[in-house]
């Protein structure tokens, strides 16, 4: 264990196993100290918060429809926006909500009135507040050990909010609309259900409703979705057309949902590991059809019995994004490249009349004939002595 900042973190372990047992004593024991520094520097390259920032300046997309987010998760041009029967049940919540807000603010303000005459008075204690407390680090206020405590506590916190904000960019604790053509691959389906070097492609606990854009029922999962959304937050949760997802993607849909077709949707699919462990068709059993709500108990209660509602993300931090600092730093390498390759003068190329060719020397193609060369390997003159 490393002693971090406020407390011990969590140091990544060298894998000594597997080693040749023939090779010599020497041999051996450079390979586990490689191994050993491989870890060390994980767990360093894990807590680099410089990096960390740098990765998301550059991946994070700001003019979303939704916000911020991710573009190794999101497509400006594609994702985001509602449906029809969402926008309008949001409407009327709305609506009700701003109704409760004002009754409750109106209520709010007889009982300060009716207080008022009944308040004690409390200029007494007004000193309390007047007076200035010492403060860390200044004359007469605590010692420099306190105050470097205090510092790292709050880089403690500052980490904690980056990675809480990642988690969000990335489509963990929020419910997103994707394209039908990319929503069951954001949820880890096609991927092989294996995880290894490819943990951020694979989100361990994702949710899929496949919406009726008619459907109240579905428009009322939505706003059920978003609000379990905010107290389970290491779920992935993301939304689609249901036809436009079967038809778009439809070996994979045969593949992992050969249950669910045209007829049976609205549907609403939990997934764990990149396998589809749970599928409720028409939304059967989580509301009222014809009030046209679901239960949100009953929502929860069905998705909690399918495992697929965490509290936190069990990630590492590292491992949000689906893109890699190698793939990352050979992009950048690449652009370095090119941009250099545009700043040379362009080459003056010889016009042999054939399209295509970018030869800069005097030329000619035999067999070729056009307005510039005769094809021949030989003028005319040459070859019948007449020149």
């Amino acid at each position: 264990m490393f002693e971090g900042l406020g407390g011990p973190i969590r140091s990544d372990r060298a894998d000594l196993s597997g080693i040749d047992p023939t090779l010599e004593s020497c041999c051996q024991r450079e390979i586990e100290s490689n191994r050993k520094l491989d870890a060390v520097e994980t767990t360093l390259r894990r807590h680099d918060r410089i990096a960390l920032a740098e990765r998301r300046r550059r991946n994070v997309i700001d003019d979303l429809k939704f916000g911020s987010g991710c573009r190794c998760c999101y497509d400006p041009n594609m994702d985001g926006g509602e449906y029809i029967a969402l926008i309008e049940m949001k409407a009327s919540v709305g609506t009700l909500s701003e109704q409760v807000c004002n009754e409750a603010q109106l209520n709010l303000k007889t009982e300060q009135e009716s207080n008022e005459s009944d308040s004690d008075d409390d200029s007494e204690f007004d000193y309390l507040l007047d007076e200035d407390l010492p403060v860390p680090g200044t004359a007469g206020g605590g010692d420099n050990a306190l105050m470097a405590h205090h510092q790292d506590r709050v880089k403690e916190l500052q980490l904690f909010m980056m990675m809480n904000e990642s988690a969000r960019e990335h489509g963990f604790g929020v419910h997103r609309q994707l394209h039908p053509e990319r929503v069951l691959h954001a949820a880890g389906l096609g991927m092989g259900g294996v995880r290894g070097n490819r943990a951020a492609a694979i989100p361990p606990a994702a949710i899929i409703h496949l919406y009726d854009p008619e459907s109240t029922m579905s428009a009322s999962l939505d706003v059920c979705l978003e609000k379990l959304g905010e107290e389970y937050r290491g779920t992935k949760y993301v939304r689609a057309g249901g036809r436009a997802t079967l038809t778009m993607n439809e070996d994979l849909a045969r593949e992992s949902l050969p249950k669910l077709t045209r007829d049976t949707l609205p549907a609403l699919i939990a997934v764990r590991d990149g396998v589809v462990v749970a599928c409720c068709p028409q939304l059967s059993s989580l509301g009222d059809a014809r009030a046209g709500k679901v239960e949100p108990h009953a929502v929860e209660a069905w998705l909690d019995n399918a495992r697929v509602l965490l509290r936190e993300v069990p990630l590492e931090f590292e491992d949000y994004c689906r893109i890699r600092p190698e793939e990352d730093a050979l992009l950048e390498n690449m652009m370095r490249e090119k941009a250099k390759l545009a700043e040379l003068p362009p080459e003056n190329i010889y016009n042999c009349g054939v399209k295509g060719c970018c030869k800069t020397f005097r030329h000619q193609h035999v067999g070729v004939k056009n307005d510039e060369q005769s094809g021949l390997l030989l003028c005319q003159e040459i070859a019948l002595g007449t020149s």
